[in-house]
């Protein structure tokens, strides 16, 4: 992969803007278009063209990233409609795999994500519970829920079906979006802890380096003449 200097000065960046976000909050936050457009530059410098997909994903997961930030209760609507929009946005890029893929299967091959779905339905199912009386907006709220679990689904069953060695990268952007999603919802509710607050930063962090990673590859794994599945 070339131009890695621009991942580089992203994950510089990066824990820059998440250090910076206990002392000097006002530049943790101007420093965030500053990451988008390193991330984004080494995609292009990778494929040689525009996604703007990506652009959208990118744009949308700044807005619901800078305004969590800075008031998550005040702008709920605002915050987990553009997560909706970034979220279902990624499944333009994974469509080609998807179709492509054959879900007939032993059981034994899906028992592994199965459980996986389980346990974090389980677990979300219990966050639920606990912060629902505390929503500012209930209707928004369950599209936004069905994003996540929708996506989940997909970076747990695609991986499991089509074993390509790249498709293992949708296994952690799928676990920064299931840690990403819930720390943000416990730290404004349940438990305003800076440890919480960190690892959700952390999480969206990480989710912007698998992703492109993962789609600077994915033309290479659609194009792969050999069987995978």
């Amino acid at each position: 992969m070339k131009f890695k200097y621009l991942v580089y000065l992203y994950i510089f960046a990066g824990v820059i803007e998440i250090l910076l976000i206990g002392f000097h909050f006002n530049l943790s936050i101007y420093l965030r278009p500053v990451c988008v457009f390193l991330i984004y530059s080494f995609y292009v410098a990778n494929v040689k063209k525009h996604n703007y997909f990506l652009l959208f994903y990118l744009t949308c997961e700044l807005i619901n990233e800078v305004f969590f930030l800075i008031d998550f209760s005040k702008y709920f609507v605002l915050v987990l409609t553009c997560y909706c929009l970034a979220t279902f946005s990624m499944l333009y890029h994974i469509w080609p795999l998807v179709k492509r893929t054959s879900f007939k299967t032993n059981w034994s091959d899906l028992i592994r994500p199965f459980l996986g779905l389980l346990g974090i339905l389980f677990i979300f199912w219990e966050l639920i519970l606990m912060v629902f009386k505390n929503l500012p907006n209930f209707y928004i709220f369950f599209p936004a829920l069905v994003a996540l679990l929708v996506w989940i689904f997909f970076c747990s069953i695609m991986p499991a079906k089509d074993k390509h060695p790249d498709n293992f990268a949708l296994y952690f952007i799928g676990g920064s979006m299931a840690v990403m999603a819930p720390t943000m919802f416990i730290y404004e509710f349940l438990w305003s802890n800076s440890i919480i607050l960190y690892l959700s930063l952390i999480s969206m962090f990480l989710l912007k380096i698998f992703l492109v990673w993962y789609l600077i590859n994915l033309d290479k794994i659609l194009c792969s003449k050999e069987e995978y599945f």
